[in-house]
C-alpha cells in the first residue's frame, strides 16, 4: 500500500501543471488589440495584443502548460509556446531573451523570459488542432481596473 501511495503521488508531481487560471505575463497597457477578419490572410490582421513593458522586464506564463517551442521565428524574433490541457497554444514573441526549454512544465506565472527591445510582448493565443483557429487573448485575462 504505501508503494502504490508513493507511487501516486511521485505521478502527480511529474504531469504538466493545470492552470489555475490566467494572468497578465507583464503589468504593461496594451499597446496593440487583436484583430482577425472574416479573412485570415487579409490584410491588417493582429493575431494576438502587444503589452508593452520596459526591455529586461520579466515576462512570465500567463496560464500553465507544457513548453513547445522556444526560438526564432520571422518577423517575431525570439519566441515560446505553451500547450495547454485544454487545447490551446499560448506564444509570446519579441522576447529578448528565454528562460525555459522545449519540454518544460511551467505553471502560471513561472518567469519564461524577457521583453526584449521593441518595448512590448506579443501574446497570441490559438486553438493548438486549428491552424487559424486564433483567440483574443483578452477574454482569458483578468480585467484590469482603471
Amino acid at each position: 500500500m504505501k508503494r502504490l501511495l508513493a507511487v501516486l503521488v511521485v505521478a502527480g508531481l511529474v504531469q504538466a501543471p493545470v492552470a489555475s487560471g490566467w494572468s497578465w505575463p507583464v503589468e504593461g497597457p496594451v499597446l496593440r488589440p487583436f484583430v482577425l477578419g472574416s479573412d485570415p490572410y487579409a490584410a491588417g490582421q493582429h493575431r494576438g495584443v502587444d503589452i508593452g513593458a520596459a526591455p529586461g522586464t520579466t515576462v512570465r506564463a500567463a496560464t500553465g502548460g507544457s513548453v513547445s517551442f522556444v526560438g526564432t521565428v520571422p518577423a517575431g524574433g525570439r519566441a515560446v509556446t505553451v500547450r495547454t490541457a485544454e487545447g490551446l497554444s499560448v506564444t509570446y514573441l519579441e522576447l529578448g531573451a528565454t528562460r525555459v526549454e522545449r519540454g518544460d512544465a511551467v505553471a502560471e506565472g513561472d518567469a519564461i523570459g524577457t521583453i526584449g527591445p521593441a518595448s512590448h510582448v506579443h501574446l497570441g493565443v490559438r486553438v493548438t488542432a486549428d491552424e487559424q483557429g486564433y483567440l483574443d487573448p483578452l477574454q482569458f485575462l483578468p480585467a484590469r481596473v482603471t
